[in-house]
């Protein structure tokens, strides 16, 4: 997170609000790809690792078929689409033709971290992601290049990182890279199956939905008033991502066993936790709303301070995103697979719709249907999830 922050204000200083906005809709073309394999690929993956019956082999060759499957749809709804963002970056086809090359290989690296995470070499992968960062910004500040060629050195560094960690576990005879290329094992194909769905539906409710948001809002809005939004919007990404993380740490797990043991204690847990979330919640966007000016100086410039009257909005929407996050993940940990669906899609929708509907004159519609997106999205999750803490 820290590298994608330092990234932000790099682009920032240089190339101002256009940047931000270059920035943020290249890195959401790579998460087209790499999304989907972190979410359901890696956490599969990490799952399938933890259980003695399956052979780690069928396992790696299961989330190698599923990488290269996922990886060729997305490049095909990409290509036959139009959706490709040919215009906004200048590069040749020989160039792209690197670029979508080095993509794949950020996928790979995708899965080879969770094989580090299933392994527990945590280690080795913070000294990897520390040792990649590092040379990228050294590669970036030492170029001085344009936007577009600093954005094609930010993939191909990854891409080269990847190749030399692909050499370095095939040198050290890592047996966890063996797999067989036309035998997929079935059990573990289903196994997979459960996160596919959910990996998927953020796919398509996030990465896909932020795309087409995005395009929509620079033929709107121009590609400098999208990227004080955008400013924005990464600062909310970050710390919601921080909170998603902890909760997945600290939450999650507890919720999962509470529920194969006492629907009672999983009630009583969830409430005495979500008391604590909501004062800290309270108290978290409070200060966040009197330090504003200075967090958005810290990590983009002064140009960015217009910005400010757009995050009143998108805080007041992750507020509500903050005290969803508990109700979404009891849903699944309950295993309730098709309601967190539902939720996703739902939300998505009210997201697009209130941006489609409303008014095109101002920018601000697009925090606006932040807001009603959450506020939607919270009614659901409580609705679906009553009956497991409603009894505390």
């Amino acid at each position: 997170m820290l590298g994608g922050l330092g990234m932000q204000k790099y682009m920032a200083v240089l190339f101002g609000p256009a940047g931000t906005t270059l920035l943020s809709h290249f890195q959401n073309l790579i998460s087209l790809f790499s999304q989907p394999i972190q979410d359901a690929v890696a956490q599969g993956y990490i799952s399938a690792y933890s259980h003695e019956k399956y052979s780690t082999k069928d396992i790696t060759t299961t989330a190698f078929f599923l990488t290269v499957v996922i990886f060729l749809l997305t490049l095909a709804t990409l290509w036959f689409s139009g959706a490709f963002p040919t215009d906004l970056f200048n590069f040749t086809t020989g160039t792209w033709l690197l670029v979508i090359a080095s993509i794949l290989l950020i996928t790979i690296q995708s899965l080879l971290s969770a094989l580090f995470i299933a392994q527990k070499k945590l280690k080795f992968l913070v000294i990897f992601s520390a040792m990649q960062w590092l040379s990228i910004f050294g590669i970036l500040i030492a170029s001085n290049t344009t936007a577009s060629n600093t954005l094609l050195l930010f993939v191909v560094v990854q891409g080269c990182f990847t190749m030399g960690l692909v050499i370095f576990l095939i040198f050290k005879k890592v047996k966890a890279l063996r797999f067989n290329l036309f035998r997929i094992d079935k059990p573990i194909l289903a196994h997979f199956r459960q996160f596919i769905l959910m990996g998927l539906t953020v796919w398509i409710t996030s990465k896909w939905v932020d795309f087409f948001v995005r395009e929509n809002a620079m033929q709107l809005f121009g590609i400098e008033e999208t990227g004080l939004w955008q400013a924005v919007v990464r600062i909310s990404e970050a710390y919601r991502g921080l909170l998603i993380s902890f909760l997945f740490l600290t939450f999650y797990p507890v919720l999962t066993q509470l529920y194969r043991k006492s629907s009672a204690d999983l009630s009583s847990f969830f409430t005495k936790y979500f008391k604590k979330l909501l004062g800290f919640t309270l108290l978290f966007f409070l200060l966040l709303f009197f330090l504003k000016h200075w967090v958005v100086l810290f990590l983009y410039s002064a140009d960015y301070l217009k910005a400010t009257s757009l995050f009143n909005w998108q805080m007041l929407g992750d507020l509500l995103a903050f005290l969803s996050f508990p109700f979404a993940l009891l849903l699944m940990a309950t295993v309730s697979t098709g309601k967190y669906i539902f939720c996703e899609f739902v939300s998505a929708s009210v997201y697009v719709a209130s941006i489609f509907l409303g008014n095109h004159s101002d920018i601000e519609i697009l925090v606006y249907a932040h807001v009603f997106r959450f506020i939607v999205y919270l009614i659901l999750v409580i609705s679906f999830t009553k009956k497991h803490w409603s009894h505390a």
